[in-house]
């Protein structure tokens, strides 16, 4: 039987001898010469292409008709990036030039409430609708991402011995929420419920709406507080 002692010694010394050597291997680069620019400048092309190909055909032919097919109403040049997740049923009501970037989340309450968004809104990446009764969204908002949007507080507070999931919002903990035109929320903001955002106002990034912003408003902080008043020419 061999002696483990010797055989570990001699692993280590092998070790210690390559390891400098396959660092040196595994984090040297090739880099292109004259000859072969050519051939990485054409890989780096076909790379480009073949993406933006594969986003074209998951945006154009699978994410866009898809969520459309289950919007009450819609207008045209809409664009849907990947395909929202959607839970529970929701009457959707969307107008013209709508982007919606990366993900989107819509958690719908049981009596089918109602999510309307006007022209020229923008949605960004893994923004979150959560609809118990009406969310209202007018012209020519942005919305950040990871933005949450809420006219519920969830779930009954009061339900002893029974698990959260089976206790729906009473009367008392829905809202509805309206946000007027040409409204820009920054990322990672929170509107909560029976929240109304006047028209034109600006909503800083990590916000969380807890009341009612004035036209014209620009707020930011927890909760949020309006900081600046704009002017027309602004």
């Amino acid at each position: 039987m061999a002696d483990s002692s010797r055989t570990g010694g001699a692993f280590g010394k092998i070790y210690a001898l390559l390891r400098p050597v396959a660092k040196r291997v595994i984090f040297r680069s090739v880099s292109p010469g004259p000859a072969t620019r050519w051939l990485y400048s054409g890989l780096f092309h076909a790379d480009y292409f073949t993406r933006e190909l594969y986003e074209w055909a998951r945006r154009s032919l699978v994410a866009t008709p898809v969520f459309l097919s289950q919007c009450a109403r819609h207008g045209t040049d809409i664009t849907v990036e990947q395909l929202p997740y959607v839970s529970g049923p929701c009457r959707i009501e969307l107008g013209s030039r709508i982007r919606f970037a990366g993900k989107l989340n819509i958690i719908a309450g049981k009596d089918v409430p109602t999510l309307t968004l006007g022209d020229g809104v923008f949605v960004g990446h893994m923004t979150t609708f959560a609809v118990a009764r009406r969310i209202s969204v007018g012209d020519f908002v942005g919305i950040g991402e990871r933005c949450y949007i809420a006219d519920t507080e969830g779930h009954s507070h009061y339900a002893p011995n029974r698990p959260i999931w089976e206790v729906p919002p009473s009367a008392d903990d829905v809202a509805e929420v309206v946000i007027e035109d040409n409204v820009q929320i920054s990322h990672d903001c929170k509107i909560l419920k029976g929240v109304r955002i006047g028209a034109r106002a600006v909503i800083g990034a990590g916000s969380v709406v807890r009341t009612s912003i004035p036209p014209d408003a620009v707020v930011m902080g927890n909760p949020a507080r309006v900081v600046k008043r704009m002017t027309p020419g602004e």
